[in-house]
Formats: structure tokens, C-alpha cells, sequence
């Protein structure tokens, strides 16, 4: 299989001009207008989100459901034996590396730092009007970590997953992006200025998306670092930047092997790793039957609210828990969508409708539980034994939570290693997979199986950690996770365009 041009010489020709150069310029002046002006783009995004994440909490969560209920019957309906690349065509990757690579791709640092403190976040302010701090607070925490950790929160990807892979393996489509995946409704607007109009908007989401994510992961590496080696606050700059040049290195290190080797291989280390970790701290720590029990209490309540979930929007109350958390769950999700859909898609050739839908719905989710059922569950122990986590959140933020909560553990240093290689692994592998859905998108290709040249990918790779150097030191992470949260809206939007066309696409070849 062709994975790059042979001659990177020739790159700048492959360069699709009315998706690269709109892309490139949106994503330069957002920065530069939020460099310059921080204040008052904090304001205004602030106050445009918490109207949309309070009015619109509709629009996300009917977004959430059509693709859970789309998901559903893709895995379980008559299209479900259709093969990407047709009845002949063979899966690449393995299915632990093709799980892996679907799995640290979309989690990021993010599984890390939300398994540790989310459920104390819930338990401290928890959603229908229930005690703080109770009993039934703790319980109905757990609930909802897993709720937002798993199957709907995987059904986000599907559509695009299987309507991009569609298209490009089984309707000889060689574009590939979100575009593509909406092909059967916009037909000749597809490639019109509606169309890279979507691409674009798909393109700055898959770049942005893993910045938000390394906005949770960053200060926490970060504080790692520090405690570790005993810096002061004045090399904060210094170790940013170091980090950032590490990460450069695995970019260019994954590009040149390819993603059968580079990314790949970097996802498979991280789920070893990481799993190993959360089997230690639920073995060790937690205990093994305190884990059984909980989780299986935890599934209990998760499967009896699943309805009530699914639809909450609190009509009648102030709407903060479902628009701080369910709705901004599944807003920074939809933003991921582009990066997954076409990830997914390029990594699923010979794989059913079937196994795309389950392995991200039930394999996925199966691997955030662990980390909440572990994590969480130590967090929750803490806290009930006397060790207020809640307060170092509320008053010194959730990296201060974790490094608190790791210090109880045996041999903490160790542990902060661990933890910090954990953020570093998982921010790289989603960096990496974002440059290269970002070079496929901003490319002509001239076949199904031709990949973007590596140089492209390491330019994408550059930008991003660009963005990345210069929101830490201008404090601006906040408002590019508000601005991304906000590509959401219009994407949740596209979602139902992705689902009818796909739809359509199926009906109309089968």
C-alpha cells in the first residue's frame, strides 16, 4: 500500500488550495485575535457558550441521540455485514492495534485527568436535585462518568466513520473529509463552496480539538514535572517548551514510519501502559471486590437512569449540570468528530458497519469504564476517608487535585512518572492523529490508498504545537476551548446532514 508521495518535492501540487489556505489562514487569525484580545473574547465566548449550552442543549443532546439510535442500527440492521473495500477487502491492523489506535486517538490526557476527578466534581454538585456529598451523590457520580464515558459519547464518531470510509473504499470517492460524508445530500455542492466551506470548519476542528485536550493535560504534565525534579514555577516556560520540542520529535519520528508503524505502535504502548497502571491502582489501592462491587452498582444505575440521561435538559431548573457537563461533553466531542471520521475511517478498511459501530461503542467504553472505575473509585475513597479532594478543586484547580490524590500513593515519585508518561504518551498519539486527518483533508489525492506527504503532516504537527506554545504563555487556553466548543454547534448540525447521508448512500447501493 502506498502510505506517502515518493517525492515530497511534489507536495505543494497535491495541496488542495481551497481547503489548505482557508484553513491555514481561520486558524492564524483566530489566534492572532485571541493573542491580542483575550479579554474580551473570554467575554464574548463565554456568555455566546453558556447560551448555547443553556438554549441550545436540544440541538446536542437530539445530535447525541440521532447518532446513538444511527449507531444502533448500523451494528444491528441489514447493511450490517457490508465491508469497507467491499466482501474481498482485509483489515490492515490487528484488532487490539485497530482498537488502540481509535481509543488514544479520541481520549487523550483527558481520560487521565476527568478519571481521577470527575467523579468528585459530580459528587460536590450532582445533577436532579441531589444532596451533596451523600451517599446517593457518590452513587449517581459514577452513574454518570460512565455515561459520558461511554457508549453515546462513541456513537458521536460512527456516522462519520462509516460515511467517510464508505465513500472512500466502496464508491471509489477519493476526497477525503466531511464533505465526502455528506455527499449524497449536497451532491454537486460537495464540491462547490458549501462544501469546503464543511472542510474547512471539519479541518479547524481536528486541529483544535487535541489543543483543548492538551489545555487539561499541559498543566498537569506540567506540575508532574516540577514536583518531580523539585523546579520552581519561574521554568514553567522552559518546560513547556522542552515538552514541546519531545513531542515535535515523536511527530517526525511517527511520520517517517508510517502509520502502520509510527502511530500504531505509539497507541499500542499506550494502552499497555496505561491499562497496567489502572490495574495497579484497582488492584492495590481500591481493592478488587470494593472495584466488583462498585461497578456492578455503578452499571446498575447507569442502566436504570439511561433514559432519564439520555434526555435530561432540566427544563425547569438552572441548567447548569447538563449544560456545564452533558452538553459540553458532547460539544467537545462533536469537535473531535472530523479528526475520528476520517481517522477511523483510513484505519477501517475491511472492517463491517458492524465491528466499526461495536468496537467504538462497546470496546471503547469498556476502556474509559476501567479508568473510572479504578481512578474514580480511589478519588471517592480519599474523600470519604478525610482527604478533601473537592476543596483543592474548587480552590486550586484539577491539577492540584490529582498531584494531591497521587501523593497518597505508594512511592508517589514513581507514580508521578507514571502518571506524567501517561498525559505525555496519550497528548502525543492524539497530536500525531490530528496532523495526519489534517493533511488528508488539505490534500488531492489520487487514490483511495494514497496517505498525505509526510512533510504536510509535520507542518500540521508544527502548527498545532504553535497554537499550543503560544495559548500557554498568553493564558488563552480557556477561551480556545470555549471557541472550539463552539465549532461544535454547527457540526452537531452537520451530524444529522452526516446521518441522513449515509442513510441515503446505503439505501441507494443496497
Amino acid at each position: 500500500m502506498l502510505y506517502y508521495a515518493t517525492k515530497e518535492d511534489r507536495c505543494v501540487k497535491k495541496i488542495d488550495k481551497y481547503r489548505f489556505m482557508p484553513s491555514v489562514t481561520m486558524i492564524l487569525l483566530i489566534l492572532t485575535i485571541v493573542s491580542l484580545n483575550l479579554n474580551k473574547v473570554q467575554s464574548a465566548v463565554d456568555k455566546t457558550y453558556y447560551a448555547l449550552s443553556h438554549q441550545c442543549s436540544w440541538l446536542f443532546i437530539g445530535a447525541n441521540i440521532a447518532a446513538f439510535i444511527f449507531s444502533i442500527w448500523v451494528a444491528f440492521g441489514k447493511y450490517k455485514d457490508i465491508k469497507l473495500g467491499g466482501a474481498s477487502a482485509k483489515p490492515e491492523y490487528s484488532t487490539f492495534s485497530w482498537i488502540s489506535m481509535m481509543f488514544t486517538t479520541s481520549c487523550s490526557a483527558g481520560l487521565i485527568v476527568f478519571g481521577f476527578v470527575e467523579t468528585i466534581i459530580y459528587t460536590s454538585a450532582p445533577p436532579f436535585e441531589i444532596e451533596p456529598f451523600s451517599l446517593k451523590a457518590y452513587e449517581q457520580a459514577m452513574a454518570y462518568a460512565h455515561y459520558h464515558w461511554g457508549i453515546n459519547a462513541w456513537s458521536l464518531y460512527v456516522p462519520a466513520s462509516i460515511a467517510i470510509g464508505y465513500m472512500l473504499y466502496n464508491c471509489g470517492e477519493t476526497t477525503v473529509s466531511m464533505s465526502a460524508a455528506c455527499k449524497s445530500v449536497l451532491k454537486k455542492n460537495n464540491n462547490g463552496v458549501l462544501g469546503c466551506i464543511i472542510d474547512v470548519i471539519g479541518t479547524f476542528g481536528a486541529v483544535v480539538a487535541p489543543v483543548t485536550s492538551m489545555g487539561l493535560g499541559m498543566p498537569l504534565l506540567t506540575i508532574l514535572i516540577q514536583e518531580i525534579w523539585g523546579i520552581g514555577d519561574e521554568y514553567t516556560t522552559v518546560i513547556q517548551a522542552a515538552i514541546l520540542i519531545i513531542w515535535i520529535a515523536i511527530f517526525g519520528t511517527s511520520v517517517y514510519l508510517g502509520l502502520g508503524k509510527g502511530i500504531k505502535n505509539l497507541s499500542n504502548i499506550n494502552v499497555v501502559f496505561a491499562f497496567s497502571f489502572m490495574a495497579i491502582v484497582g488492584i492495590f489501592l481500591v481493592g478488587p471486590f470494593e472495584i466488583l462491587k462498585s461497578e456492578v452498582n455503578a452499571l446498575g444505575n447507569y442502566t436504570a437512569d439511561f433514559v432519564r440521561m439520555i434526555t435530561y435538559t432540566d427544563p425547569y431548573g438552572n441548567g447548569d449540570f447538563v449544560g456545564g457537563w452533558t452538553v459540553w461533553y458532547w460539544a467537545w466531542l462533536i469537535v473531535y468528530m472530523p479528526l475520528m471520521g476520517v481517522f477511523n475511517a483510513r484505519i477501517s478498511k475491511g472492517r463491517t458497519l458492524k465491528q466499526i459501530a461495536l468496537g467504538q461503542m462497546v470496546f471503547c467504553s469498556l476502556g474509559c469504564w476501567v479508568a473510572m472505575m479504578t481512578l474514580g473509585n480511589y478519588s471517592i475513597k480519599l474523600q470519604q476517608n478525610g482527604i478533601n479532594i473537592a476543596s483543592i478543586l474548587n480552590n486550586e484547580g484539577q491539577p492540584a487535585a490529582i498531584l494531591a490524590i497521587v501523593k497518597t500513593m505508594p512511592a508517589p515519585r514513581f507514580v508521578m512518572v507514571s502518571v506524567a508518561v501517561l498525559c505525555f504518551i496519550f497528548m502525543a498519539t492524539t497530536v500525531d492523529s490530528s496532523s495526519f486527518v489534517a493533511a488528508e483533508t488539505t490534500i488531492k489525492h489520487n487514490s483511495s490508498d494514497e496517505h498525505a506527504p509526510r512533510i504536510i503532516r509535520i507542518f500540521w504537527a508544527g502548527i498545532t504545537c504553535i497554537i499550543t506554545f503560544i495559548l500557554l504563555q498568553v493564558g488563552g487556553f480557556n477561551a480556545v476551548q470555549m471557541l472550539a466548543l463552539l465549532v461544535g454547534f454547527p457540526l452537531a448540525i452537520l451530524m444529522f446532514v452526516v446521518i441522513i447521508s449515509t442513510y441515503k448512500m446505503l439505501k441507494q447501493e443496497y
